[in-house]
């Protein structure tokens, strides 16, 4: 098996079988499958890929128990999801097609962990293409529990208000009807911005908040990882 091992931006990435494509650069090998390294100091990583029809692309990483595993898709075909597979196979840790194309996931055991990416069998079936881009971010140097599963609010432990933090620049965060990465926006919040707390859970293995304004306008969800508790 022919290995094609190529250095994007610090981040070191094996690939084998998918077109993966970060900043300028791009490598092309002949097998459906690629490992994910990250370089020194680097925690994250973003892989832009093809599928088309029946032929997925999976790409492995490896990540030591309680650490959390990020994965964000965005997608140029509304069938193209992904899953999170973890080191022995089997039921999902994280089904996009349920979920969204947002993953946060802290995982259970140390081992090799897959995102898998492929497109509905309705899109496969007519041969179409996505384009699509991931970001694969892998935090946290020690174990850590988990996310309660149900409802975290300020009465129980939890912050009474947010911050809005980790967006890139120029990007914003989205407030969603529900707790899916596929469902409304409300409205879209930027860095620094400050959100009442109405509760947290895990939808899947993604923490959402029920958030507001302190003025409790633009009530709605985001995603718990772009929030952390407000100084004030």
């Amino acid at each position: 098996m022919r290995l094609l091992r190529a250095f994007f931006g610090g981040v070191f990435a094996l690939t084998l079988g998918v077109i993966v494509d970060v900043g300028q650069q791009a490598a092309v090998a002949q097998e459906p499958s690629a490992r994910v390294e990250f370089g020194r100091g680097q925690s994250s990583t973003v892989i832009r890929g093809t599928v088309r029809g029946y032929d997925g692309a999976s790409y492995r990483i490896n990540v030591r128990g309680g650490q959390r595993l990020a994965v964000t898709m965005d997608s140029s075909n509304s069938s193209n999801y992904f899953n999170i597979l973890g080191p022995g196979g089997g039921e999902a840790l994280f089904n996009g097609s349920i979920s969204g194309d947002f993953a946060d996931v802290i995982v259970p055991e140390s081992g090799d962990y897959t995102v898998q990416v492929y497109l509905m069998r309705n899109a496969a079936r007519r041969n179409e293409q996505a384009r699509f881009t991931l970001r694969i971010e892998v935090t946290g140097g020690r174990p850590i529990a988990p996310p309660s599963p149900d409802f975290a609010d300020g009465l129980s432990g939890g912050p009474d208000f947010f911050q809005v933090a980790g967006i890139s620049r120029g990007d914003t965060l989205n407030i969603r009807t529900r707790p899916s990465a596929q469902s409304p926006i409300v409205t879209r919040v930027v860095n620094g911005e400050i959100l009442r707390n109405g509760g947290c859970r895990m939808t899947g293995q993604t923490r959402w908040c029920r958030v507001s304004r302190p003025d409790g306008s633009d009530a709605g969800w985001a995603a718990g990882r772009f929030l952390i508790e407000a100084s004030n």
